[in-house]
């Protein structure tokens, strides 16, 4: 199985979640034939080591067991070169781990007839068509900024708000080398007017329940952006969007004099 993935989203929750597990299974058959293979490779090298030795050992002037042995080692380089270029899938990576618990915990609020619009693209995010900017060094050497939007959802939420959500990994190259790397977060949550109003966000708050913040609320719109340097936590995300959510107040639970206020 090819270690890049890619999967286009325009289902429902469940259904995608369903196809997220068949490739797992998938995968674990996969990882065992990767294994085998790791050790074939292993088993040749480590058998044909002797075979250098005989010609040695029997007197032999011709390498006629040190052909044999170079011939094992060859078809071990072989075997090698294949599973490094077909490599192991990445549905053991932290996106994919991540974008699983992202979607199980949200298709409750999206329903079974709600539909999650997107992509999840684990193809990395050292290509040509990732780039956004190139720059120099101070000693002239080339330096690669990579931007990788691997996770982008938007979905109808059975309450009628809208929600859309950017996961985004950031990468600057140096030498060939990656040199700093950022997960950024950017949600933007289109409120249903009809139904709630929008309690106002304190500097105090933000700085509590969320990382160092972009937060903007205009005409029933919250947008929520952020970076950080550390690894990945799905929960980090789900709580952002649940502190969002915890400032949206039902209307139908305003008192008379409140609405007409």
């Amino acid at each position: 199985m090819s270690s890049k993935l890619y999967f286009t989203l325009n289902e429902s929750p469940q259904v995608i979640l369903d196809v997220m597990e068949r490739v797992k299974q998938q995968a674990k058959g996969a990882r065992g034939s990767w294994k085998k293979g790791c050790l074939v490779a292993l088993g040749l090298l480590v058998v044909g080591l002797p075979f250098f030795f005989l010609d040695i050992i029997m007197g032999y002037n011709c390498l006629t067991f040190s052909l044999v042995g170079g011939a094992l080692w060859v078809v071990a380089f072989i075997v090698g070169l294949r599973l490094l270029i077909t490599g192991r899938a990445k549905v053991e990576s932290p996106q994919y781990s991540a974008a699983h618990i992202l979607i199980e915990t949200l298709k409750d609020d999206i329903g079974k007839k709600g539909r999650l619009i997107g992509w999840l693209d684990l193809t990395g995010p050292r290509q040509k068509s990732k780039e956004f900017r190139r720059g120099r060094t101070s000693s002239g050497k080339p330096k690669i900024y990579y931007r990788d939007p691997w996770l982008q959802a938007k979905a109808k939420l059975v309450d009628g708000n809208l929600l859309r959500l950017t996961l985004m990994e950031q990468l600057k190259v140096k030498k060939g080398y990656v040199a700093a790397r950022e997960q950024r977060l950017k949600a933007k949550l289109v409120v249903n007017q009809d139904l709630y109003r929008i309690r106002a966000f304190s500097q105090e708050e933000i700085q509590t329940h969320l990382p160092p913040a972009r937060l903007d609320v205009q005409g029933g719109i919250i947008k929520l952006a952020y970076a950080t340097t550390r690894k990945l936590d799905p929960w980090d995300v789900l709580n952002s969007l649940k502190y969002l959510y915890s400032h949206l107040e039902p209307k139908a639970e305003l008192s008379p004099a409140a609405v007409g206020s």
